[in-house]
Parts: structure tokens; sequence; C-alpha cells
């Protein structure tokens, strides 16, 4: 058709919807093949796996910052130790042999004991480092004096008749001086001695028999070996914030699961690399100088941080993020965000519930599920730092779920459902566990409207949404109805006791547009069990009508503000008596129209029916690192305790008379 000037060109409605669609499929199929190329580049950056850990060049040694050196490197005695020495008329070579002999003749005054023993733990431990090289059973001997000396520091009270007082700075340089001594010991006897977990062995010189009392971690691994250990020492943190740590005594280390694995259900669950914290202790029996019968001891920092020595408490060195992030620098939980995005078809060998840590029927499970475009490792962060609250690793446990965040939010919600109801089965098959009927479910994004999904009853709402007819009436096998069925009728699950969603689009989000629609749906790989349950609701489903507007092709479709999956979950409230708390993100905006984090608007993440809404100033990733949040759900899951606990508080029986004092009487 040719125009002339002033003539005004008229389409049929036919025309312009046929011109369109042949452009639209040109745009496509030219614009496909850039569009592949930059998730391959995304997905390539994607996979790269995150190291958490680094191994040091040389050990860390605190206790050689606070040693004097002389200009070509060499170690000498700090001035506490030096200052000892000449106030009390010590006159002899500054050599080890006449130093120790020196301190041995103070300890015998009782007056000077707790400083003769912090001089002369000190001065063997440069003894023994100064033969460690050409004699290293006898730098064990005198390493081992020193974790002697400092012990018998710690297991005396002070001269005012009380403990000594952690923070003291010179109780901090005595337990510097054992940790020191007692990793060099552990690092000779691995060296040079053929030891096991329950081996008993006499030290090389002295005689001295070392006992080692070093059970698994782990109460659910108990019946297997402990495992090789790692010094934490070792190793620098990388990609987290923060390095929780306890000052103390010990030597902290990073213990590997490693030993033969017994049957049990729950396996599938745990990751192939499981690793423990744990702290080994020399410890020495009261009110013998130079004993016989010394023990080596392993300490949970999950279960204690202090020991007894003498007849009081003292602190452990412990450090719980460093195990942490050796074990996330293995391959099996560097789970790839893009490939769960682009594609879920492969990502589905690998979904599912993992436990970074052995169930514990005794904890009260925190699952924590991501959002769009994300993994567990998303949540690494914070897990890292709620576990330096002792009472929070006491009682709780986190489970991490990963699903294909390409799918559509039902499809994930329904195996969600699925996966937690066969955890209980394996974990509890009687079902008498109250503290799986505690669970906390937290959310982030696209992973909150799971949570929040968890709570209630769907009835036939959803699937009314995607189809006129009953699903027994659709041409399809009974396999094929009945998985139709999980994904659009579900049911609340009672073990959820509390949700916390985070940053979640309750009203949908700007990123599911029109654009993103297209361009997501042209790449994403989704496995053939969604496209079977797709293409029958599809051809079920009128053509031009509602249900096929209506029916979510990719997670971004399902993000969509007219999706039937948030408009239910929109419209049902956590229900009595599930708790529901909101942490809104805003890091833009200047009044609640406007209000972002990027890609939530405040609006969408606004909810009136909670238990507690908290704003933090944040972008929509960010929030999940911010300490502000951190704080926010170590509250919830501190208050979470004080109500389960008051729920526990025993009931007295009827028939019972309990005696109440009369208020009248004195």
């Amino acid at each position: 058709m040719t125009a002339t000037p002033g003539t005004v060109l008229t389409l049929t409605e036919g025309q312009l919807v046929v011109d369109f669609m042949k452009l639209y499929r040109l745009l496509v199929a030219w614009m496909q093949p850039a569009l592949l190329f930059s998730c391959a580049m995304v997905l390539i950056a994607g996979c790269t796996t995150t190291n958490f850990v680094e191994v040091r060049h040389s050990p860390e040694n605190r206790l050689h910052a606070r040693l004097n050196r002389s200009w070509i490197g060499a170690v000498h005695p700090s001035n506490r130790t030096t200052h000892f020495l000449s106030t009390t008329g010590f006159r002899g070579r500054s050599e080890s042999e006449q130093m120790i002999a020196h301190c041995l003749r103070q300890q015998q005054q009782p007056e000077r004991f707790r400083a003769a023993s912090q001089a002369l733990a000190e001065l063997q431990y440069l003894a023994a480092a100064a033969v460690s090289g050409r004699d290293p059973q006898l730098a064990m001997e005198l390493y081992l004096d020193a974790c002697q000396d400092a012990w018998n520091y710690f297991s005396l009270p002070t001269e005012a008749g009380i403990p000594a007082d952690p923070a003291d700075p010179e109780h901090r340089d005595v337990s510097e001086t054992y940790n020191a001594s007692a990793e060099q010991l552990l690092r000779l006897m691995r060296k040079h001695l053929r030891i096991s977990s329950d081996d008993s062995f006499r030290m090389p010189l002295t005689g001295r028999r070392l006992t080692l009392e070093i059970p698994h971690p782990s109460r659910q691994f108990a019946e297997e070996p402990p495992g090789e250990f790692e010094f934490v020492s070792d190793y620098r943190l990388l990609n987290l914030r923060a390095r929780h740590t306890t000052a103390g005594i010990g030597v902290p280390v990073i213990i590997n699961r490693t030993g033969q694995r017994l049957p049990d259900p729950l396996e599938k669950y745990y990751t192939t690399s499981m690793t423990f914290p744990g702290t080994l202790v020399f410890s020495f029996p009261p009110g013998v100088s130079r004993p016989r019968e010394i023990r080596l001891q392993l300490f949970d920092p999950r279960e204690s941080e202090t020991m007894v020595v003498g007849d009081h408490l003292v602190p452990l060195e412990t450090d719980i993020s460093t195990p942490l992030a050796r074990q996330l620098s293995n391959r099996d939980l560097s789970l790839l965000d893009t490939w769960a995005l682009i594609r879920p078809d492969l990502a589905q060998q690998i979904e599912g519930l993992y436990m970074v840590q052995p169930y514990d029927p005794e904890r009260i499970p925190v699952l924590m599920v991501h959002g769009f475009w994300s993994s567990p490792m998303t949540w690494m962060e914070m897990f890292n730092d709620l576990q330096a609250d002792p009472e929070i690793r006491r009682r709780y446990q986190f489970w991490f779920y990963l699903y294909p965040t390409g799918e559509p939010v039902a499809f994930s919600a329904a195996r969600l459902r699925e996966t937690l109801k066969q955890v209980r089965k394996e974990c509890d098959p009687q079902m008498r566990n109250s503290r799986l009927d505690e669970m906390v479910v937290v959310g982030h994004s696209m992973g909150g409207i799971l949570a929040h999904s968890l709570t209630i009853d769907s009835g036939d709402s959803l699937w009314s949404a995607v189809s006129r007819q009953p699903i027994e009436q659709l041409r399809a096998d009974t396999e094929t109805r009945s998985a139709l069925r999980q994904v659009f009728y579900f049911q609340s699950n009672h073990s959820v006791n509390r949700i916390v969603t985070i940053a979640s689009p309750y009203a949908g989000s700007n990123l599911s547009n029109r654009f993103t629609r297209w361009a997501l749906g042209s790449v994403i790989w989704l496995p053939a069990r969604t496209l079977k349950l797709s293409r029958v609701l599809f051809d079920h489903a009128a053509e031009k009508s509602k249900e096929r507007l209506e029916l979510p092709r990719t997670s971004i479709d399902s993000l969509s503000p007219r999706s039937a999956m948030l408009r239910l979950v929109r419209g049902n409230p956590v229900p009595q008596p599930v708790h529901h708390h909101n942490i809104v993100a805003i890091n833009r905006g200047r009044n609640p129209e406007s209000w972002t984090d990027g890609v939530v608007t405040w609006k969408s993440a606004h909810l009136a029916e909670v238990d507690s809404e908290r704003v933090i100033q944040a972008g929509h990733t960010e929030v999940l690192r911010d300490p502000n949040t951190v704080r926010e759900i170590r509250r919830i899951l501190i208050e979470h305790l004080t109500e389960t606990n008051r729920r526990r508080v025993p009931v007295i029986p009827a028939t019972q008379t309990v005696q109440t004092p009369d208020p009248t009487t004195n």
C-alpha cells in the first residue's frame, strides 16, 4: 500500500494484530542470541565458586605480637616477663636455662607463684620454639611444661582469694601463652607421633602419659570417628563480615566429618563436607607440679563456652566463623544462583533442604528460604552473625531450602510443602517431637511468599484462577491430576509456628514487566515435570480466555501484581496462633508512594496484619546483611524462645494440691 499526501491510512484490527505478531517474532529471532549470550556471561560470572577462607602463609600467632623482637627478628621475652625477672633479683645471663631456673625458684614462694607461673610459661614456650627444629622431642616436653605452668596460673585464686578476671590483661597474656604452646605441641605431635582419637601414649623423654579424649563433636555422630582436624590459625576469613570468637584458653580447630557414614535417612540432607567447630585443651590434675597423667579434651563451643579449671570456670578460646567458612568453601554448598534461574531443569538435581549441622531433636528448626535469582548462600552472613549468640546456637538448628527460582512460585511452594512433610516423617516418624512444631521460617523476597504459603489453606481459589474445570474433568492421567492438585490445592503446615518475611513482593514487583517476562521466558528452561503440567493447563484453557492470561509460565510471571498466587497470599493473612513478622527494605524515595528497595516498593512489601513490622534502610539484597536486620531476627528468635518456654511449663494435675502462703502471716 502506498500513501499519498493527505491520505489517511486505515488498517483493520486483524491486520494490526498480524503485523504486530510478525514484528514480535522478528524481534525475538533477532534478540534471542544476544539474550542467550548475555545470560551465558552472567552465568559464567555466577558460577564462580566463592571462597570464604584462604590459607595463611604462616599460622596466626597472637603471642608473637606482644613478644619483643630483635633487629634480626629473634623473639625475646615480653616486657611483663622482663619486669618480673628484674624485680625478683635475676642477675644471670639472658639464657633460657638460667631464666627458667630462676622462675622455678620464685614459684616456691606462695606470694609470687602466679607471677612466676606466667613468666615461666612464656620462657618455656620460647625455649621450645628455639629447639623445635633440631630437637622436636625436647620441644614437645617444653611446650607441655609451658601449658602446665599456665594451667597453674588459672587453677589458683588470686592473692585476694577470688578467681582471675578473664578481662585482666595479665590473664589474657597467660591465655595466649597457653594457647600458642598447646597448638605448637599439637602440631609436633601430629608430625612426629602416631595419635588417634582414643589413644593413650607417653611423652618421648619424660614418660608422662597423655590420654586423648576426643569424642565426635556431634551427639548424632557419636559412633563415628571424629575425623581429622585443622587449625583455625591456618586460615584467613574471606567474604564474611565478622569473625565471631571468644577469648580464653584452648586451641580452636575445625573438625572435618570424614568418618564412615552410618545408615541414616537424614544423610541426604547433610552436606558431604560437614565441619564442626572445636576447642582442644590440655588439662592437668590439681596440686601437682609435674603430673604424670595429662588429658587432651575436645570441647564443642556450640554446647559450652567455659570449662572447670581448679575450683572455678575459665572461658574457652573459640571460633565458630572459620569452621563455617571452611565448610562453605566446599563445592556442594557453592550452589549457583544463576543456574537455579536460567536452568531450573538442571537445578532440580540439587534442590531440596540442606542441613549444615546434623539434625538435633533438642533444637528448634529455623528454615531459611532464599528469593528470586538466589541460593542458600545469601543467608550465610546472617547465619554466621546469629550463631554468635550462645543462646541461639544452643537452642536452634538452621535449615536452608534451595529451589529453582525460574519456576512459577506455586510449583516451588508445592515442593517446599512436600519436602517439609518428608523431613518431618524422617526426623520424627511418631510425630512426638514438640520442637519440630515450633519451627520458624524466614523468607526473603519470593522466599517470603513461599514461607507465607505454608501457613494458609488455598481452598479452590488458586485453581479457579487458572481453570474453570474441576481437576477431575481434565483430560489427563491420574498422576498428572494428582500433581496439579498438589500445586493448586494446599493446606497449612502445622509445624510452622512463626514466619519472618523480608522484602517480599506481596503486591508484585516492578521487576515483573512485559519485557522481563518475555526476555526471561525466552531463556529459562523449565523442567519437564513443570512443562507437562503447564501444557495441560494451557490446553484446557479457552483461547483468549482470562485463564490463559493468568497462567504463569516462569517465576517472573508469578511476581506480576495480577498473579493469582500473590492475590491468594495477600488476601489471606497468617492465621493465629502462627506469628508473622515483616521486614521492609527502603533505600530510595521521598514519600510512601515512591519508597522502594530498588526491586520491591514499600506499598508492595508493607503488611498491616502482622505481629511486628520493621523498616530497614537498605537495598533489596543488602537488607540480609544489614546489622539492623540481623538484630531484628535475633530479637524475634529470642522472643520465640520466651514464648515456647512459657508453653512448656508443666501443668499441675487437678488432683494435686498446691499450698499457697497466707499473705497476712509474716
